[in-house]
């Protein structure tokens, strides 16, 4: 644990997220319970504590300008849509913090200054090393120590719970504990009941839903907690409504005690014991996105933490080590994925990997548990758990540092972009371009020209924006207007079987004084493979200016100004491809960036 401690303490300094965290999204927005209530005590309208952060930190948005963040009720008092359970555990560091604060000479006590953030965002990290050191308590009953401390590694190290132990500052550090402690309280439980255990247990239940509502499902792991047949099943119903209901009365006022903090602060806000601070961000349980959640490039679980397919696969052979386990694990995992991936947003920015899944890794350690401690039986795969740990471990470490300095960007990723950055240390350009088009780019090189497809200088053409005033050849170039413009409805694609890429370039121009800083916000060019019946087939984007300049490749570029270049990119032609199909090209410029472009060329290219 000491070698976590020092891994992990290393990461939150070096990283350096901590002098920044609680400023922006989703961590501001929990530490804002905090210090509004002991601070500035401004708790339903949150002006007092929004203008100190401001003035702390002048760069920082005012949630209440947010259609999703600091809403109005009919009350008319303002509410954060985060519940209180990260704040409740906040708590303890903030108030320490809050101490040396007032007591020292260099920092104002306003609850935004270093020993705040420096402090509470440490929260996360004490709360992960005591689960951890729960977890291996509780795993070294049924495995070997060898497995047992194997597999606490690799959560620890070769996961994203690193991630959210030393980047970020949200629910799920906070929640991995509660679930460690929720296991361990369940194996007491069922070694010695009574009613302390009983109370405790629902007061931690209590704690999880208070953090995250929808895991109140959590109370069916101690309940469940053992049972691996239908004959123990009935047992346990007969031990919990006939022989001691007193039990669960104790556990329901402990889990009611712990959530009426929040029943309490939302009747503060709207007047309502009950009430839906998420509104306009629902749920289709009709349509979980499961697989894609765990599978897709963008911020799927597996593909970022992919060390954790051991632990599925261990599930299957967790009856050998721990019976009475399977049943409320694997039934736990399924309906936490099951509502989370049926939310709205399921890719869940930010996070490296999608983090709901960071709470279930207390649970899913069995598995990998019982994966190891397998490999470990036979003499062939002795070696196979350490070299996973090394592998996924350098992998994790390495992609939470890539995420810091910008290399990727696991929220709005795809499978080129990811085979592009796998491994790099610094951005690049087929990096760039396989972000905006989720296509590998081929060696240039080893291509040569064929023909001209199409070609617009824009002398001639009758488009709005036409204008003389910057140009790159000729007498006219195009300053992109607002909306969407269709520059060509249906390019013949013909006799193009031996050349299997199309090149597209284009010359981009933005004056000095149109810059911007967003690159959500650039003008794209796209283009459309359509079908003989004229339906889309093969969509490509591509931000024109964020090319601009953009030598090192970043992602996060807007364009330098003030200078043409000449941007391109390749796509390869849909293999699929039949006699009357057409390209349909336009420019979309939902957020009227300011753009000229000139001299737009489309080409066929093959291999050497």
């Amino acid at each position: 644990m000491a070698s976590i401690a020092v891994i992990y303490l290393s990461g939150y300094f070096l990283l350096g997220r901590w002098q920044t965290a609680f400023y922006y999204g989703d961590t501001n927005g929990y530490y804002l319970h905090v210090v509004s209530f002991f601070v500035h005590d401004d708790v339903g309208d949150y002006g007092r504590s929004i203008g100190s952060l401001q003035e702390v930190n002048p760069d920082s948005p005012d949630p209440r300008e947010d259609i999703y963040g600091i809403r109005l009720t009919e009350k008319g008092r303002r509410y954060i849509k985060y519940t209180l359970g990260v704040a409740v555990m906040e708590t303890p560091f903030f108030l320490l913090a809050h101490a040396y604060a007032v007591l020292s000479p260099h920092h104002e006590a306003n609850g935004w200054t270093k020993p705040y953030t420096m402090i509470v965002g440490l929260s996360t990290l004490f709360y992960l090393l005591i689960g951890l050191y729960l977890l291996l308590g509780v795993l070294e009953r049924y495995f070997r120590p060898q497995a047992a401390i194997l597999t606490v590694l690799a959560i620890a190290l070769a996961t994203n719970l690193f991630f959210h132990g030393t980047y970020v500052t949200m629910a799920h550090g906070f929640l991995f504990f509660d679930y460690c402690l929720l296991i361990w309280l369940s194996e007491k439980f069922y070694q010695s009941p009574n009613r302390w255990r009983a109370l405790a247990i629902g007061a931690v239940v209590g704690l999880i839903a208070l953090t995250r509502v929808p895991e109140v499902i959590s109370a069916l792991i101690p309940l469940l907690w053992g049972v691996n047949s239908w004959a123990k099943l009935k047992e346990r119903l007969q031990f919990f409504l006939g022989q001691r209901y007193d039990l669960l009365l104790v556990a329901a006022a402990g889990l009611l005690a712990v959530f009426s903090l929040q029943l309490n602060y939302w009747h503060f806000v709207s007047g309502q014991l009950v009430f839906n601070p998420y509104d306009g961000e629902g749920f289709n349980f009709l349509k979980p996105k499961i697989h894609k959640g765990w599978f897709d490039f963008a911020n799927g679980w597996l593909i970022y933490t992919p060390i954790m397919a051991l632990s599925l696969i261990g599930l299957l052979l967790l009856r050998r080590y721990a019976p009475g386990r399977l049943l409320p694990i694997a039934l736990f995992v399924f309906l936490h994925a099951y509502i989370h991936y049926s939310y709205y947003a399921w890719t869940y920015f930010p996070g490296l990997g999608s983090r709901p899944m960071v709470e279930t890794y207390p649970l899913l350690a069995f598995g990998l548990a019982a994966c190891f401690a397998t490999m470990l039986r036979r003499s062939w795969s002795t070696w196979l758990p350490g070299a996973f740990l090394l592998f996924f471990t350098w992998l994790n470490l390495l992609q939470t540092w890539q995420m810091k300095e910008g290399i990727i960007w696991s929220e709005r990723g795809n499978s080129a972009f990811y085979l592009e950055t796998f491994g790099a240390l610094k951005p690049n350009r087929h990096a760039l371009l396989a972000y905006d088009l989720r296509e590998l780019q081929p060696d240039s090189n080893k291509l040569q020209r064929m023909q001209e497809v199409w070609h617009e200088g824009f002398e001639s053409a009758d488009l709005p924006g036409l204008s003389s005033e910057i140009v790159r050849t000729g007498e006219k170039a195009l300053l992109i207007p607002p909306g969407d413009l269709v520059l060509h409805e249906s390019i013949p694609l013909e006799n193009v079987a031996p050349k299997p890429w199309l090149r597209v370039s284009l010359d981009a121009y933005v004056r000095g004084q149109d810059r911007i800083w967003n690159r959500d916000l650039c003008a794209s060019l796209v283009i459309i493979f359509l079908d003989e019946h004229g339906k889309g087939q093969k969509y490509r984007y591509f931000k024109i200016s964020s090319h601009i300049g953009n030598e090192s490749g970043s992602i996060w570029h807007a364009g330098e100004s003030d200078q043409w270049a000449t941007t391109s990119f390749y796509t390869r032609l849909p293999r699929n491809l039949k006699p009357g199909w057409s390209l349909k090209v336009y420019l979309a410029n939902e957020f009227e960036q300011k753009l000229f472009i000139d001299d737009l060329r489309i080409e066929y290219y093959q291999r050497k």
